[in-house]
């Protein structure tokens, strides 16, 4: 009871605490296995390589940060303690079958137990259970047997692992262990290490009686000294039996002939299996192998061996069983698989594969059965191996033609060399499912054409005319089980982001030729980083505000008014800008009343990329010297707050990417017109605050000022105005 006691003590010396992922966990002092009883607890974790924290307690949190190794059979992690010494300690932690310890500090152990899992879930265990379970190693004619032991609780993990055991046959059948020494005089065995691994037979004691279960001799080692006769030939119909390994089940017992071994809508995976003949009446037997999660397939096996493993926490993906001898030649073997996902797939025979390849399914039940040659077969043979679907495609590139085609996520096109897209084929390959793949191209000159599918052509050819966008979809029912997902190399913007099931990649109304593409599918539940704005690319939009009009003509001096001049040169710069590729929105076009709010309000619906506000300036009242250029970013005001733009007026990256566009557009209009550098400031004028991307306001010059305003009403100086405003707008792009 020691062991008890110390774990009940500092269980409730620390008390439970909820870690992040709802778990209650705690810690306890240094329980050792020797004396882990019924009862104990321990970290039971299923882990999926994703970074996850557990709180241990208020002063120590454990997190794990993913797999050490390829083969998932370690797991990286720290142990981080927030008190005094507020220290973090890197650390490795075990994936398999058996208790381990990790001391938290000097004081503190926990015991933990991880498997490798799909979904992440950490929980307390406490033993309901303690069974002695046994794999027989070598079973001999003479009745004797080496068995390797553990103590093991419900959850198939390893207590206590007592080593080999040795047994002979008393004279009553029962079992008698013996000594080594003993074993190997009555064998003539001189090393008992070099045991070939595929002699394994588990067998799993009942939790009541703690026992060990007795076993059959393995067929591997004794064949049947009397061949059989005619007559028995003739009586003897051959059955198949066959019993799985499930995820937290263990061995299920053995069924024959066709019957469901393992589990159905539970989704638990079929970690290991083992098959065997009986009453056959010819010579021979079977073999068998296994696709297992990180192994790959396994070295064949022969009847009543295990193929797969237990304790490791992975799935059989697949399996191929033949038979062997005179029996192949007078009996077919049939079986098909339950596989995550797909369900039931067809039948398949003499090593025929089933199941899958390629795409982390579990195997969660099988079902075997024997057909006399020549009769019918058990059922549909088709869908019986999934293995992963390609998307081929091959695009029509300007100077060289079709190119070769390439798949699953190749490139597809030129980089580097200037050459358009003309034209794009697309078709899928080994469809596991009815259904397809659509696409259509935006082309120059046509825009979007009409979608085609599966290897038409979609574009020109012999027309010199550059593929500037695409969009592809899947259809059927492959697209229940798959995503398609694609990124195009663009003239100017090199590759794009990522885009999936039918998004835009590419440009329109930029006038951008492709040049690349790269196309894959995607199981569904994989995600692909997506982004709708990074995959394609409309034509930037600026939202100029020519200040004034209508009612409001704004500064007035020696006949001019300012909402005049302001629209002037905002036309101005449209048309520059336009030529630049821009979409431009302006505030009004001629002269008309538009509220401040209104002016912000038609900006922010378009969802416009810069809001640039012209004016000019004035001291108010008659003829002064103030002369020059100035501008303003939007500065935080309590006395002005937000109306209609409460989330983005006082956003830090809105505000500085305000104040790189004002000081472009300012630094232009001083060097192409030569006027006095007033600077640059912040302000919370009314149109700037309430816009919510980047914006500027800028004041031309003086009206009022004599000199000034003869400059600021000719055409000349206006085009200076706005060519400064567009190429201020093209360098802030440049670096946004």
């Amino acid at each position: 009871m020691k062991g008890k006691a110390l774990f009940l003590f500092w269980t409730l010396l620390i008390g439970f605490i909820f870690s992040t992922n709802g778990t209650l966990v705690y810690a306890l002092e240094s329980p050792n296995t020797d004396n882990y009883q019924k009862d104990s607890s321990y970290f039971f974790i299923q882990y999926n390589g994703e970074e996850k924290e557990v709180i241990v307690n208020g002063n120590i949190t454990l997190k794990l940060t993913g797999w050490a190794d390829d083969s998932k059979t370690t797991v990286n992690g720290n142990i981080t303690s927030v008190d005094s010494s507020n220290s973090t300690e890197d650390i490795t932690l075990k994936v398999n079958e058996e208790l381990n310890e990790l001391p938290l500090n000097e004081t503190e152990i926990i015991n933990y137990r991880i498997i490798v899992a799909d979904i992440f879930k950490s929980e307390i265990v406490t033993t309901q259970e303690l069974t002695d379970s046994s794999t027989i190693v070598v079973q001999n004619n003479n009745g004797t047997s080496i068995e390797e032991v553990k103590t093991v609780d419900e959850y198939d993990t390893v207590i206590e692992n007592k080593g080999l055991i040795y047994y002979s046959s008393g004279q009553s059948g029962e079992k008698l262990v013996i000594t080594k020494e003993k074993y190997d005089s009555l064998n003539i065995v001189k090393d008992t290490t070099t045991i070939e691994s595929n002699a394994v037979s588990e067998v799993k004691a009942t939790p009541t009686t703690k026992s060990i279960k007795e076993v059959q001799p393995l067929t591997r080692f004794s064949k049947s000294s009397t061949p059989a006769t005619t007559t028995t030939v003739a009586n003897k119909v051959p059955s198949i039996t066959y019993s799985t390994h499930i995820q937290k089940i263990g061995w299920q017992e053995a069924v024959r002939d066709g019957a469901l071994s393992g589990t159905e809508g539970e989704a638990k995976r079929l970690e290991a299996i083992k098959i065997s003949l009986e009453n056959t009446p010819y010579s021979g037997g079977l073999t068998y192998t296994t696709h297992v999660q990180k192994y790959g397939w396994m070295s064949n096996v022969p009847a009543g061996s295990i193929s797969g493993t237990t304790g490791e926490g992975k799935r059989v993906e697949a399996i191929q069983i033949k038979l062997t001898g005179e029996m192949a030649t007078h009996y077919d073997v049939y079986y098909r698989v339950h596989a995550q996902t797909f369900g039931w797939l067809g039948w398949a025979k003499n090593g025929e594969s089933s199941g899958t390849s390629g795409l982390a399914k579990r195997l969660e039940a099988i079902e075997i059965v024997l057909v006399k040659k020549g009769e019918q077969a058990p059922g549909s043979s088709e869908r019986r191996y999934i293995t992963p679907t390609s998307v081929v495609y091959t695009t029509h590139v300007q100077t060289y033609g079709w190119l070769q085609p390439v798949k699953d996520g190749a490139m597809s096109g030129t980089s580097g060399q200037a050459k358009r897209l003309e034209a794009i084929k697309i078709n899928l390959e080994n469809l596991p499912y009815s259904g397809g793949i659509t696409y259509s191209t935006h082309v120059q000159s046509y825009g979007w054409i009409n979608e085609v599918s599966n290897g038409q052509v979609s574009g020109t050819s012999g027309q010199a005319k550059r593929l500037e966008a695409i969009k592809i979809n899947l259809t059927g029912d492959i697209a229940k089980y798959y995503d398609v997902y694609y990124r195009v190399h663009s003239q100017t913007f090199g590759w794009l982001g990522w885009a999936k099931n039918g998004m835009k990649a590419g440009t329109e109304g930029l006038g951008k030729r492709l040049e690349a593409i790269e196309i894959k599918l995607v199981l569904k539940g994989q995600s692909v980083s997506v982004s709708a704005t990074q995959a394609f690319k409309e034509p930037l939009k600026v939202f100029l505000d020519p200040g004034h009009g209508g009612n409001d003509p704004g500064a007035v001096a020696g006949g001019y008014q300012e909402a005049n001049i302001n629209l002037a040169v905002a036309n101005k710069a449209k048309a520059l800008l336009v030529a630049q590729g821009y979409k431009v929105y302006m505030s009004r076009s001629d002269d008309t009343y538009v509220s401040l709010l209104d002016r912000s309000q038609k900006a922010n619906d378009l969802k416009a990329d810069l809001f640039i506000s012209i004016h000019v300036n004035s001291t108010g009242s008659g003829t002064t010297s103030a002369n020059g250029i100035e501008s303003y970013f939007y500065e935080y005001n309590p006395d002005y707050p937000s109306k209609i733009n409460e989330d983005m007026h006082n956003n830090s990256d809105r505000i500085k990417k305000s104040v790189t566009l004002t000081n472009l557009i300012q630094d232009n209009m001083i060097q192409y017109t030569g006027a006095n550098d007033r600077g640059t400031d912040g302000s919370a004028f009314s149109v700037i605050r309430e816009a919510a991307m980047p914006a500027t306001l800028i004041e031309l010059g003086f009206i009022n000022n004599t000199n000034e305003r003869q400059k600021l009403v000719t055409s000349s100086y206006q085009q200076k105005l706005a060519k400064a405003i567009s190429d201020g707008v093209v360098e802030y792009f440049r670096i946004y």
